[in-house]
C-alpha cells in the first residue's frame, strides 16, 4: 500500500470516521476520557505523565473537536499534530489489511488505549516514511502475526523492516509506576504545616524504587521528619537530606521554576501543581542502564524477527525525549564516539548480523513547517552496516559510516 502525499482537512475527517467505525465510537470516547479523568485525580505532577499520555491527550482534543464540528473539521490544533499523525496513519491502513490483519489491529488499538498507543505510531510513523521515499508497503506483522513489521518492495528490491519503541526511562531504577505509587502516599501521609513556604527534600536510593507500600510510607515518614527537623536521615533504602524552603507565590511560578530545574539538574522533581506542599528531588546511586537495554532489545530482534532472506533494518524510537536531548546521544564529544555510535559499534559488525542493512534511531517528536504545509516529524540517525552480505541495500539515505570499522 502507499499513503496520500498529501493530506487536508476533509481527508482526515474521513480518516477520523474510518477509525470510529472500526473501534466503535463510545468505546473509543471513554477509553480517552479515562486517560484524562486518572491523571486528573492523581493530583501530582510527573516528568511521566504529560510525556506518557501526550498522545492519548492529543487525540483526546481532537475527538471533543470532532464532536464539536459534527465529524466536519475545519482546523486543526498545531499542539496535537502527533495526534493527527496517528490518526491520519491509522485512517488510511485499517481499509486496506484483511479481515485477520483487521482483527489483530483491533487488539493492538484495545490494548493501547489502556497501556499507551505509542508502539502503533512509531510503527505507522515507519510506514508514511516508507510511503514518502517511494516504497510499497505490506503489513507483514499484522498479517502473518509474527516476524517483522514490514516488507517493503521499490524497483525489484525488497527489505525486511521492524520497528523498536523504546521508553526514554527504559533502564532507570525509578519506574514510573512505582514513582506513582510513591505520589500517592506522599498526598496521604506527608505532613506540612506551613502554608507560605514549601520545603524541598532530596532522597537518593540506594538501588531501584520498589513498589512494596509498607517501604513507601517508611519514605514518605522520614520526608516528613526531615522537613521538619531539617537534619539528614539515613534509611537502609535511602539517604533522605533536607535541601531548603522556597517562598509560597503561585503555582505557575512555582511549577516553572521547578521544571526548569529539573531539566538543569537532571533530577526527577516532583510536586503538586494546584498547591505544592513538598518539593522531592529523587535519584537513585544505581547507573542507568538505556544503552544496555536499547543493544539487548536490537540484538534480540536481529536474531529472532527477521527471515534472513532479504536486507534487514531495525527502526529504534525513543520515546519521551526533547529533540535537543535525541541529538545529544548521537553527537561525538571531544572525538569520543557518541551514545548512539556505541550503540552502534555493539550491533553492526558481529557476522552474526550480516544480515542487518542498516540502523536507524529517531526521537524528539515537533511540527515541521514547509509554506502552508505541516506534518508531525522527528530527528533521526541513520547507521549502515559495512559487512551487509546483501551489499549496500540502503532504503534511507545518507546514514552514517560506522565510525570503528576498519576494512581489512
Amino acid at each position: 500500500m502507499r499513503y496520500r502525499d498529501m493530506n487536508r482537512l476533509d481527508d482526515f475527517s474521513h480518516d477520523v470516521k474510518v477509525i470510529l467505525d472500526f473501534i466503535g465510537e463510545k468505546k473509543y470516547q471513554s477509553a480517552l476520557e479515562k486517560v484524562g479523568n486518572d491523571l486528573r485525580s492523581k493530583g501530582f505532577v510527573t516528568p511521566f505523565d504529560d510525556a506518557l499520555f501526550a498522545l492519548e491527550l492529543d487525540l483526546w482534543n481532537l475527538e471533543r473537536l470532532r464532536t464539536e464540528c459534527a465529524g466536519k473539521f475545519t482546523l486543526l490544533p498545531a499542539r496535537c499534530h502527533a495526534g493527527v499523525d496517528f490518526l491520519l496513519g491509522l485512517g488510511q491502513t485499517i481499509p486496506v489489511l484483511s479481515e485477520k490483519g483487521k482483527a489483530v489491529l483491533l487488539g493492538r488499538i484495545e490494548d493501547g488505549l489502556d497501556s499507551g498507543l505509542w508502539p502503533l505510531r512509531h510503527e505507522l510513523g515507519i510506514a508514511a516514511n516508507l510511503s514518502k521515499r517511494g516504497w510499497d508497503i505490506q503489513f507483514h506483522d499484522l498479517e502473518e502475526e509474527g516476524g517483522f513489521d514490514f516488507l517493503v518492495e521499490k524497483r525489484g528490491m525488497t527489505c525486511e523492516i521492524e520497528a523498536k519503541a523504546i521508553s526514554a526511562f527504559t533502564g532507570w531504577p525509578i519506574k514510573p509506576e512505582n514513582l506513582n505509587k510513591l505520589l500517592v502516599e506522599i498526598k496521604q501521609h506527608f505532613k506540612w504545616e506551613d502554608a507560605s513556604a514549601i520545603p524541598v527534600i532530596g532522597a537518593t536510593l540506594t538501588s531501584s524504587l520498589l513498589p512494596d507500600r509498607n517501604e513507601l510510607q517508611q519514605l514518605v515518614s522520614a520526608f516528613s521528619t526531615v522537613a521538619q527537623t531539617q537534619v539528614e536521615l539515613t534509611l537502609p533504602e535511602a539517604q533522605v537530606r533536607f535541601v531548603g524552603t522556597i517562598p509560597y507565590t503561585t503555582a505557575d511560578k512555582v511549577v516553572a521554576a521547578l521544571e526548569k530545574q529539573s531539566q538543569t539538574r537532571r533530577l526527577i522533581v516532583l510536586f503538586n501543581p494546584n498547591h505544592p506542599k513538598l518539593i522531592l528531588e529523587i535519584a537513585s546511586a544505581k547507573p542507568i542502564q538505556t544503552a544496555h537495554r536499547i543493544i539487548r532489545t536490537v540484538k534480540d530482534a536481529a536474531k529472532t524477527q527477521f527471515s534472513r532472506s532479504h536486507p534487514a533494518i531495525i527502526w529504534t524510537h525513543v520515546n519521551f525525549i526533547p529533540e535537543e536531548t535525541f541529538l545529544k546521544l548521537g553527537a561525538t564529544q571531544e572525538g569520543r564516539a557518541s551514545f548512539l555510535d556505541s550503540v552502534a559499534n555493539a550491533i553492526l559488525l558481529s557476522q552474526k548480523r550480516d544480515h542487518l542493512s542498516q540502523l536507524v534511531f529517531s526521537g524528539g517528536s515537533f511540527l515541521s513547517k514547509t509554506g502552508d504545509a505541516a506534518r508531525s516529524s522527528y530527528r533521526s540517525i541513520v547507521y549502515d552496516s559495512p559487512i551487509c552480505r546483501f551489499g549496500k541495500a540502503v532504503v534511507f539515505e545518507r546514514g552514517r559510516v560506522h565510525p570503528d570499522y576498519r576494512e581489512a
